[in-house]
Protein backbone atom coordinates (compact mmCIF):
# COMPACT_ATOMS: atom_id res chain seq x y z
CA UNK A 1 0.00 0.00 0.00
CA UNK A 2 1.50 3.33 -0.98
CA UNK A 3 1.03 6.61 0.88
CA UNK A 4 -1.10 9.34 -0.68
CA UNK A 5 0.93 11.83 -2.72
CA UNK A 6 -0.06 14.75 -0.47
CA UNK A 7 1.13 12.83 2.61
CA UNK A 8 4.52 12.10 1.05
CA UNK A 9 4.89 15.76 0.05
CA UNK A 10 3.82 16.82 3.54
CA UNK A 11 6.45 14.62 5.22
CA UNK A 12 9.23 15.81 2.90
CA UNK A 13 8.26 19.46 3.47
CA UNK A 14 7.72 19.32 7.25
CA UNK A 15 10.50 17.01 8.42
CA UNK A 16 13.40 19.51 8.06
CA UNK A 17 11.30 22.28 9.62
CA UNK A 18 10.35 20.05 12.55
CA UNK A 19 13.95 18.96 13.15
CA UNK A 20 15.16 22.59 13.07
CA UNK A 21 12.47 23.82 15.47
CA UNK A 22 12.99 21.02 17.99
CA UNK A 23 16.77 21.25 17.75
CA UNK A 24 16.55 24.93 18.65
CA UNK A 25 14.50 24.00 21.73
CA UNK A 26 16.63 21.07 22.87
CA UNK A 27 20.06 21.85 21.45
CA UNK A 28 20.40 18.18 20.51
CA UNK A 29 20.20 17.17 16.85
CA UNK A 30 19.78 13.41 17.44
CA UNK A 31 16.87 13.80 19.84
CA UNK A 32 15.34 16.48 17.59
CA UNK A 33 15.36 13.99 14.71
CA UNK A 34 13.72 11.32 16.90
CA UNK A 35 11.02 13.74 18.04
CA UNK A 36 10.38 14.94 14.48
CA UNK A 37 10.08 11.32 13.39
CA UNK A 38 7.60 10.57 16.20
CA UNK A 39 5.50 13.65 15.36
CA UNK A 40 5.40 12.64 11.69
CA UNK A 41 4.49 9.05 12.56
CA UNK A 42 1.57 10.38 14.61
CA UNK A 43 0.51 12.65 11.74
CA UNK A 44 0.68 9.74 9.29
CA UNK A 45 -1.24 7.47 11.67
CA UNK A 46 -4.05 10.00 11.85
CA UNK A 47 -3.70 11.40 8.32
CA UNK A 48 -7.37 10.97 7.46
CA UNK A 49 -8.17 13.51 10.17
CA UNK A 50 -4.94 15.55 10.21
CA UNK A 51 -4.93 15.96 6.42
CA UNK A 52 -8.30 17.71 6.56
CA UNK A 53 -7.20 20.30 9.14
CA UNK A 54 -6.61 23.90 8.11
CA UNK A 55 -2.93 23.45 9.08
CA UNK A 56 -1.67 19.86 9.22
CA UNK A 57 1.82 21.30 9.67
CA UNK A 58 0.64 23.29 12.67
CA UNK A 59 -0.85 20.17 14.23
CA UNK A 60 2.36 18.24 13.66
CA UNK A 61 4.51 21.06 15.03
CA UNK A 62 2.30 21.19 18.14
CA UNK A 63 2.86 17.45 18.65
CA UNK A 64 6.62 17.93 18.21
CA UNK A 65 6.70 20.86 20.64
CA UNK A 66 4.74 18.83 23.20
CA UNK A 67 7.20 15.95 22.84
CA UNK A 68 10.14 18.36 23.16
CA UNK A 69 8.59 19.90 26.27
CA UNK A 70 8.27 16.43 27.79
CA UNK A 71 11.92 15.84 26.97
CA UNK A 72 12.89 19.09 28.71
CA UNK A 73 10.81 18.11 31.72
CA UNK A 74 12.58 14.73 31.89
CA UNK A 75 15.97 16.46 31.67
CA UNK A 76 15.04 18.82 34.50
CA UNK A 77 13.86 15.90 36.61
CA UNK A 78 17.10 14.02 35.94
CA UNK A 79 19.18 17.07 36.93
CA UNK A 80 17.19 17.50 40.14
CA UNK A 81 17.52 13.82 40.97
CA UNK A 82 21.28 13.83 40.33
CA UNK A 83 21.65 16.98 42.42
CA UNK A 84 19.62 15.49 45.26
CA UNK A 85 21.59 12.25 45.17
CA UNK A 86 24.85 14.22 45.24
CA UNK A 87 23.63 16.21 48.28
CA UNK A 88 22.56 13.03 50.07
CA UNK A 89 25.98 11.49 49.38
CA UNK A 90 27.60 14.52 51.01
CA UNK A 91 25.21 14.54 53.98
CA UNK A 92 25.05 10.73 54.17
CA UNK A 93 21.24 10.80 54.33
CA UNK A 94 19.21 9.06 57.02
CA UNK A 95 20.38 5.88 58.68
CA UNK A 96 19.18 2.50 57.44
CA UNK A 97 16.63 1.98 60.22
CA UNK A 98 15.00 5.36 59.53
CA UNK A 99 14.98 4.68 55.79
CA UNK A 100 13.23 1.36 56.37
CA UNK A 101 10.63 2.95 58.64
CA UNK A 102 9.90 5.66 56.06
CA UNK A 103 9.61 3.08 53.27
CA UNK A 104 7.23 1.03 55.40
CA UNK A 105 5.12 4.11 56.13
CA UNK A 106 5.07 5.05 52.43
CA UNK A 107 3.87 1.56 51.56
CA UNK A 108 0.77 2.09 53.72
CA UNK A 109 -0.33 5.12 51.67
CA UNK A 110 -2.71 4.92 48.72
CA UNK A 111 -0.74 4.87 45.44
CA UNK A 112 -1.72 8.41 44.44
CA UNK A 113 -0.69 9.93 47.79
CA UNK A 114 2.56 7.96 47.73
CA UNK A 115 3.33 9.12 44.18
CA UNK A 116 2.56 12.77 45.00
CA UNK A 117 4.63 12.65 48.20
CA UNK A 118 7.63 11.17 46.39
CA UNK A 119 7.37 13.66 43.52
CA UNK A 120 7.26 16.58 45.97
CA UNK A 121 9.71 15.56 48.68
CA UNK A 122 12.10 13.22 46.92
CA UNK A 123 12.22 14.71 43.44
CA UNK A 124 11.47 18.31 44.41
CA UNK A 125 8.56 18.94 42.05
CA UNK A 126 6.24 21.86 42.72
CA UNK A 127 2.52 21.42 43.34
CA UNK A 128 1.87 22.95 39.91
CA UNK A 129 4.21 20.47 38.18
CA UNK A 130 2.61 17.54 40.00
CA UNK A 131 -0.83 18.94 39.16
CA UNK A 132 0.08 18.99 35.46
CA UNK A 133 1.16 15.36 35.65
CA UNK A 134 -1.84 14.24 37.70
CA UNK A 135 -4.43 16.38 35.94
CA UNK A 136 -5.32 18.20 39.15
CA UNK A 137 -5.08 21.73 40.49
CA UNK A 138 -2.12 22.72 42.68
CA UNK A 139 -4.62 23.18 45.54
CA UNK A 140 -5.82 19.59 45.18
CA UNK A 141 -2.20 18.40 45.13
CA UNK A 142 -1.45 20.35 48.32
CA UNK A 143 -4.50 18.73 49.93
CA UNK A 144 -3.24 15.25 48.94
CA UNK A 145 0.19 16.16 50.32
CA UNK A 146 -1.32 17.29 53.62
CA UNK A 147 -3.27 14.03 53.99
CA UNK A 148 -0.24 11.95 53.02
CA UNK A 149 2.00 13.75 55.52
CA UNK A 150 -0.60 13.26 58.27
CA UNK A 151 -0.81 9.55 57.49
CA UNK A 152 2.99 9.30 57.50
CA UNK A 153 3.19 11.11 60.87
CA UNK A 154 0.59 8.79 62.39
CA UNK A 155 2.46 5.75 61.10
CA UNK A 156 5.89 6.99 62.22
CA UNK A 157 5.06 8.32 65.69
CA UNK A 158 5.90 5.99 68.58
CA UNK A 159 3.21 3.45 69.47
CA UNK A 160 2.72 4.93 72.99
CA UNK A 161 1.97 8.33 71.43
CA UNK A 162 -0.59 6.65 69.14
CA UNK A 163 -2.29 5.10 72.16
CA UNK A 164 -2.50 8.53 73.84
CA UNK A 165 -4.25 9.94 70.75
CA UNK A 166 -6.76 7.09 70.69
CA UNK A 167 -7.51 7.32 74.44
CA UNK A 168 -8.34 11.03 74.32
CA UNK A 169 -12.01 11.62 73.60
Amino acid sequence: MSAPTELVAFVHRERPRLVRAVELLLDDRAIAEEIAQEALVRACSHWERVGTLASPGGWTHRVAINLATSQLRRRRLERRSRSRIAREDVHHGPDLATSLLVREALATLPAKQRRILVLRHVLGWTAAEIGDLEGASPEAIRQHLHRARDAMRRHLEPSDAREEHTDVR
